[in-house]
């Protein structure tokens, strides 16, 4: 028996203890209806669904722990919180309960902050303290606690739970507020030097870049602690539910050894991915429990995918096909293009299509992405589609929940622009093909749901038309909503739908046109993930570029590319001028987007692209947007500034480390210029940060001013932190984290190229003697800017301008 002690202090957190096995139950209650607006924004909407209404309705007991069930050691890392955030398709109540001895020197009374989102329950030596459950779904809320300590070892027992409706954020924090010091101590059965050195071990670890793209794929450590280390991608707290058809190939779990400081997971070719990867390294500790942390990295097979699919579009496609079919992934995508070039229903390809029909079945979250596509490839089949897939169907269609006005007790999400559209277009979809059958859940007669389905479509797309894209430019969404498009655009029996259709369709495939750059979307998104981030080359809209034009990388994102294979879709032949930029060409294009209004800005030419969301919701409390965002060279090397949602540098909270903004900037920019600044007086984390992947960068100049300069291929690009900055040197966000730490920031960010400054060098001269305050900035290009002086004019329309840089001797375009 030992005891691991680590100090807190005042403005620190507890977020070590022992813990006991996470718990998750389903969660069920009467079917009903419910009644509220869908948001068509992009920010966070709550809908208290009856399902959380009658969990909320009488708080179960809660026992006081045996202490035996303290199984295992929580080990917040990076994390003040002791976090558990996760994903359930299906309603489940996920909760554990935490230990800690609290040791003083003397009596004393700590005054902490509890936050939570759900329920916490504290005791200290026995008696109860609080019993504080805000369930504020997703929204922490704070209290003041006063911890009565003695002198000596105190014991102190959270409990902690929540109801999991899709993504929960589930988290406890217990922050020291009072001017006291004092130990914690978790006692061990083992020597606590072990943990100590696995929790450095686990600290010590890095990829040496995030992006893999041939040759072998290692995870570096500052120690050698340990001979092996168990390396699993499954998720290690709760067990994620099948997702249906998010394409996901099988990994084995293994313990792996540690060979000079590496830990090899193999060469990029014996490592099958779908995008970015979540990746768990533990180390076994001798009471048989692991200490896990969690780590991401992506791979890009660039000599199996980076082929040029060749030939005109249709020969694009039916490659593509061809490749999707062949697949061996639990993903019903590649089923679908299986069936559609054999005509059969093969006993693997049967196999595919099972992660779909239970998430339909069970109506699980996202359920809607799948049938929308299935319902709308048997519309276009008919008799031709094999007789057991069309008995299953049937099946489903007749069971399924179409809306909020059907009753139920599921946690499916309806009330965004992407999801209300597919569920319409299931309504529309089942009803056409079963127009005489009763449907169990709403009890409708199948013509009332087309007639419904149809109505609800037709009032989608008018304020589609009038508004555009409320989650503007989302890699992760705009495939979903191209899901809706394709497939009605394919199949919708009435000419007014197909129509709509194919302006939407048109419509987005101008927008991907414009903010492409470098085979990726580059440029200010409405909703975005880390995934999306950081691995966009193996994003589905990267793929889409590669069978649209052969300017994207093909990947086996497969949702929207494979309807895109299947249909005769065309898009407009005036895109691809918008994606070939000649040497001196530049693009401009600013417009509104969404009932919101947001204004998204975006200059590109061949060697860049600078993108932005002009003077949005300054200030205020963020969600998921992304707000700028800088793309170098010819494979659109992505960079990028935000204020953190959290410190766990790879979680699930939303905004998160890397993806979206704790507090919102106010941005101006005019063309290659942009001046962002920030105010964090209220933001949950400290600083701002900036993304800078060095593994595809050609220099790095840490100036020792405030300026950062950035060479990559013939791209150039300048950043100013008025309140400086500096490198992460530790951690596995080392050499690609900048922060910049301080309340009010002044941001500058200039781009630029060999054609318009000759070298880098000459660049950075002339940017750094610019004459610059916090209100102007004396641009050698450009001239003077004074930021509030700047009007920028957009509309509702997507009008794209190129023409000549100035200067340029040639033709406009």
């Amino acid at each position: 028996m030992s005891n691991y002690i680590y100090s807190v202090k005042q403005g620190t957190s507890i977020n070590r203890w022992q813990r006991s096995t996470l718990q998750k139950q389903k969660v069920a209650s009467k079917a009903s209806c419910i009644d509220a607006p869908v948001n068509m924004t992009e920010g966070y909407q709550e809908v208290e669904y009856p399902i959380r209404t009658n969990f909320l309705r009488e708080l179960s007991e809660v026992p006081y722990p045996r202490k035996q069930v303290f199984s295992e050691v929580y080990d917040g890392f990076e994390n003040p919180r002791v976090d558990f955030s996760t994903f359930q398709a299906t309603p489940q109540k996920v909760s554990t309960y935490l230990r800690a001895q609290l040791r003083c020197q003397e009596n004393q009374t700590v005054e902490c902050a509890l936050v939570t989102c759900g329920r916490a329950i504290l005791w200290i030596n026995g008696k109860l303290l609080t019993d504080f459950h805000p369930y504020t779904r997703n929204h922490g809320t704070k209290t003041t606690v006063n911890l009565p300590l003695e002198q000596g070892d105190n014991e102190l027992i959270v409990y902690m739970d929540d109801l999991a409706e899709r993504d929960v954020n589930f988290f406890v924090e217990l922050k020291i507020l009072s001017n006291h010091h004092f130990q914690v101590v978790l006692p061990l059965s083992y020597d606590d030097t072990i943990l100590q050195q696995a929790e450095d071990f686990l600290n010590g670890l890095y990829f040496e870049k995030d992006f893999y793209s041939k040759g072998e794929v290692s995870i570096c450590s500052d120690y050698d602690y340990f001979e092996k280390v168990f390396v699993t991608y499954e998720e290690v707290t709760f067990t994620e539910e099948v997702g249906g058809n998010i394409t996901d190939f099988r990994r084995e779990s293994q313990f792996l050894p540690l060979n000079n400081q590496r830990i090899s997971l193999g060469d990029v070719e014996d490592i099958p991915t779908s995008g970015l990867t979540h990746l768990f390294v533990g180390v076994l500790l001798p009471d048989q429990t692991y200490l896990f942390k969690k780590f991401v990295f992506t791979v890009y097979n660039e000599e199996k995918l980076a082929r040029q699919l060749g030939g005109n579009l249709e020969e694009r496609k039916a490659t593509a096909l061809t490749i999707f079919s062949k697949l061996a992934i639990q993903d019903m995508n590649s089923a679908l293009a299986e069936i559609h070039l054999t005509g059969f229903l093969s006993e693997e390809c049967w196999e595919k299509l099972q992660p779909a029909f239970r998430m339909i079945e069970e109506r699980g979250d996202c359920a809607d992405f799948m049938f929308a596509p299935l319902l709308g490839f048997w519309l276009g089949k008919k008799e031709q589609l094999p007789e057991k897939l069309r008995t299953k169907l049937k099946d489903l269609a007749i069971h399924f929940r179409y809306w909020i006005d059907e009753p139920g007790n599921d946690v499916m999400w309806y009330f965004s622009e992407n999801h209300s559209l597919l569920f319409h277009t299931c309504q529309y979809f089942a009803g056409c093909l079963l127009p005489e059958e009763t449907f169990v859940t709403s009890g409708r007669q199948g013509s009332q749901q087309y007639d419904l389905g149809k109505h609800r479509l037709l009032q989608w797309f008018e304020q589609f038309e009038h508004y555009g894209f409320s989650e503007w430019n989302s890699t992760t969404y705009l495939p979903i909503d191209l899901i809706g498009f394709f497939s009605l655009y394919t199949n919708a029996p009435d000419e007014e739908i197909r129509d709509a259709a194919k302006k939407a369709l048109d419509f987005t495939f101008t927008i991907m046109a414009v903010n492409s750059h470098g085979g990726t979307l580059s440029s200010t998104f409405g909703r975005t993930y880390e995934h999306d981030l950081k691995a966009m080359r193996l994003g589905e809209l990267s793929n889409i570029l590669a069978i649209a034009w052969d300017r994207g990388n093909f990947n086996y994102a497969l949702r929207a590319s494979t309807l895109f294979c299947l249909s005769d879709y065309v898009p407009p032949k005036e895109c691809l001028s918008l994606i070939d930029l000649k040497p001196n060409e530049e693009l401009t294009v600013t417009y509104l987007q969404g009932i919101n209004q947001v204004q998204t800005y975006l200059y590109k030419c061949r060697e860049y692209s600078l993108a932005s969301g002009i003077d949005y919701h300054c200030f205020e409390k963020g969600h998921q947007q992304h707000m700028m965002n800088v793309s170098l060279g010819s494979d659109g090397t992505q960079l990028w500034i935000n204020n953190p949602g959290e410190f766990m540098h790879s979680g699930e909270n939303r905004p998160s480390y890397w993806a979206g903004n704790g507090r919102m900037p106010c941005i101006k920019q005019f063309k290659n210029v942009l001046c962002m600044k920030y105010n964090l007086s209220k933001a949950y984390v400290p600083f701002i940060h900036m993304y800078v992947p060095y593994w595809n960068l050609d220099q790095i100049d840490m100036d020792d001013s405030n300026w950062l300069f950035i060479k990559k291929d013939q791209s150039y690009l300048g950043v100013y932190f008025s309140q400086g900055y500096k490198m992460q040197q530790s951690g596995d966000t080392r050499g690609r984290d900048i922060i910049s730490e301080g309340i009010d920031h002044t941001v500058l960010v200039k781009c630029g190229s060999r054609n318009e400054f000759s070298t880098f060098e000459s660049f950075i001269a002339a940017v750094k003697k610019a004459k610059m305050t916090d209100e102007s900035f004396d641009d050698s290009q450009f001239g003077l800017f004074v930021w509030n002086e700047i009007d920028h004019l957009a509309s509702y329309q997507v009008m794209p301008v190129v023409k000549m840089k100035e200067g340029a001797e040639h033709e406009e375009t």
